[in-house]
């Protein structure tokens, strides 16, 4: 036996009507859906931290989750989901296990693309398949890309602006602006249109809760603005949060 199979069995215990785990039992794909997300959360935290020990737990909690969702399942089982993952990756490899050539990254992109389109030919839209659950920006980048390789993100980018009358046109504009504009939206948001309350933030108790269009929008433009510089914004934005952590621990 090997350790994967080990883990098999260790989850196959957990979940055994006699004798196994309540809490374990208990669980369904939907319940054990924010712990996937987590434990993908903290491993790119070990990712970060090029911590290689902190890197290896951290795998082994996300290979745990795929294990334990394989065990609930009814129609398929741990080698069902191995067995799929390394046929798709054959069929978008047909440089490396067929007669494709690809000799640059781009030339990859390309056949990958080609592959994957293939695999998915019952889609409508270009954004299908793009989660809903994703945190916004992560989603608004998907989007992007998306509209990148379809060749028509700016103008898709350029209507929403204008559909939001923000005004916003480009980078610069944003930058000098985007924060100045974007409080003051908020601040008069109910009373302009702009803005839709939503609630009361509880934890702060601040009532800074708005939903403003306006806002967004700059945000959005930002981040194709980014994309346009070959800048990427997730990671970058999580260095500037990290650089605020840090800072603001010096206070405590």
């Amino acid at each position: 036996m090997t350790a994967v199979s080990d883990l098999v069995a260790v989850v196959d215990r957990l979940l055994d009507p006699d004798g196994g785990c309540v809490w374990n039992r208990a669980q369904t794909h939907a319940s054990l859906a924010r712990y996937a997300v987590e434990e993908s959360y903290e491993l790119v935290d070990a990712i970060d931290s090029g911590d290689e020990v902190e890197l290896r737990e951290e795998l082994g909690d996300v290979l745990y989750q795929v294990v334990l969702h394989a065990g609930l399942a009814e129609s398929f089982d741990l080698e069902d989901v191995a067995a799929g993952a390394r046929d798709k990756m054959v069929r978008r490899h047909p440089h490396v296990f067929g007669d494709e050539r690809a000799d640059t990254v781009e030339d990859v992109v390309r056949v990958w693309r080609a592959a994957k389109a293939a695999e998915k030919s019952s889609r409508r839209s270009v954004f299908d398949g793009v989660p809903r659950a994703m945190p916004p920006m992560e989603r608004a980048v998907k989007l992007l890309e998306r509209l990148e390789e379809r060749g028509d993100a700016d103008t898709v980018v350029a209507s929403v602006v204008a559909s939001a009358g923000t005004g916003a046109s480009g980078s610069a504009g944003t930058e000098a602006g985007a924060g100045a504009e974007a409080g003051a939206g908020t601040e008069a948001g109910a009373e302009a249109g702009a803005g839709t309350e939503v609630g009361v933030n509880a934890d702060s108790g601040t009532g800074v809760d708005l939903v403003d269009p306006r806002w967004g929008t700059d945000v959005l433009t930002m981040i194709a603005d980014a994309r346009e510089a070959g800048i990427d914004p997730i990671a970058s934005l999580r260095a500037a949060v990290v650089e605020l952590e840090s800072v603001g621990r010096v206070g405590e």
